[in-house]
């Protein structure tokens, strides 16, 4: 019998995740993915990244348009229309189980119309910690929401241990991300050129940055980064921000810093396969997004983390980690930059695993227990009834 996987995908980035993933459940005879796109990958604001799965060969018959605005209100206006959208979506559907990712507000949408409709819910990469945004507490609800759990690292295992969930739920498998780097072979100078719209050099700076939604300012960290970058001589790649509370306004505060500057460029989206050709080749990654984490050190690329949204996230040494304030980003870029820390970015293992995530996402799907015990989850005792820890799964990090 074939299982039904609806895989919801809502930006470039999870879609980054996703794609040899998607590549190998089509690959596997028992199973069968059904792509359901959402928010900016279907929003022409912020590129319609759709284009690039269909490009590749998918097909994607079920779109839920539901962004709008630039406020916190908006983006809570959003997850209702994306709740909506979904309920219908799957009312139609009707899959065995329901893939989601990450931590992105309109992740809830999908979760929560699949528990509702008694739909097994597979969340990929829950148990990691980014504890400037709201996205973290959305990844843990998505953890008490799924009834399997495909996660990076060891300690986002011990994470979820910690949650009460029971040890057969959780499958340490790795950043799916990296799989495009370790099984695509890598861009040509050109192709990487056209899309990015410059060359991309050993000189080239790439720029990502986004909103940090806790944040009574939200883009004031994005600030400093163009701050610290104004009187920098080289090559720049500025990255859209994502889709949420102020993340137009600091896009313009992007296009602004670009437009005075001829050898600086905005991009809208940019292809995985096209994005790691970037990190292959440039000087370093600045900013606040998780790729400076997760996949800089697989690229061998040195990385400066901004701020405290990624705060909490394991990282290689390849990442210099900094407050959000102009002196101390472009001394983190002077380090960066020297001869001897690019040199020492080459060996720098990564936590998040070695690019074969895909395979064993496909198989863990084709094994799964029947319905009836995915949605029934039982508490897991962690403490005694006098509050002392007997479960060693629930030790420290």
């Amino acid at each position: 019998m074939t299982l039904r996987v609806a895989v919801v995908t809502s930006s470039r980035a999870d879609w980054s995740h996703l794609r040899r993933p998607v590549a190998a459940l089509h690959d596997h005879p028992e199973l069968d993915p059904i792509l359901v796109a959402t928010a900016a990958m279907v929003d022409h604001e912020y590129g319609a990244a759709i284009a690039e799965v269909e490009a590749e060969g998918y097909e994607v018959l079920h779109r839920i348009p539901c962004l709008g605005g630039d406020r916190d209100v908006d983006m809570a206006a959003s997850g209702g229309r994306a709740q909506l959208g979904f309920a219908q979506c799957f009312a139609e559907l009707r899959p065995d189980v329901a893939l989601v990712t990450a931590d992105r507000f309109e992740m809830l949408a999908p979760a929560i119309a699949a528990m509702t409709m008694r739909i097994p819910i597979i969340h990929v990469e829950g148990g990691e910690a980014s504890l400037g945004v709201i996205d973290h507490a959305i990844r843990n609800a998505l953890t008490q929401l799924a009834s399997i759990h495909m996660v990076t690292t060891k300690k986002a295992a011990h994470r979820l241990r910690r949650m009460g969930e029971e040890m057969w739920r959780i499958h340490q498998v790795g950043a799916a991300s990296l799989d495009t780097f370790v099984h695509d072979p890598d861009v040509g100078d050109e192709e990487v050129s056209n899309a990015v719209g410059q060359p991309i050099d050993p000189s080239t700076i790439l720029v990502a940055v986004h909103p940090v939604t806790l944040d009574e300012d939200p883009i004031a960290q994005g600030r400093a980064v163009f701050t610290a970058l104004e009187n920098i001589d080289a090559p720049m790649v500025v990255c859209f921000p994502n889709a949420d509370a102020g993340g137009r306004a600091l896009r313009e505060i992007g296009a602004s810093f670009c437009a005075v500057r001829p050898s600086a460029t905005q991009v809208v989206n940019l292809p995985p396969r096209i994005w790691w050709g970037c990190l292959r080749r440039a000087s370093v990654l600045v900013g606040n997004s998780s790729s400076g984490v997760m996949e800089s050190t697989t690229a061998g690329l040195p990385a400066i983390d901004v701020g405290n949204r990624q705060e909490g996230r394991e990282r290689g040494a390849n990442v210099l980690s900094v407050p959000a304030e102009p002196s101390a980003i472009r001394a983190a870029l002077s380090q960066a930059q020297s001869e001897a820390f690019r040199a020492s970015c080459q060996d720098t293992q990564s936590p998040y695993g070695d690019g074969t995530a895909a395979m064993k996402m496909a198989k863990i799907l084709a094994d799964l227990p029947d319905r009836k015990t995915l949605l029934k989850k039982n508490v897991i005792p962690l403490f005694d009834e006098n509050d002392n820890a007997f479960n060693p799964a629930c030790g420290g990090d």
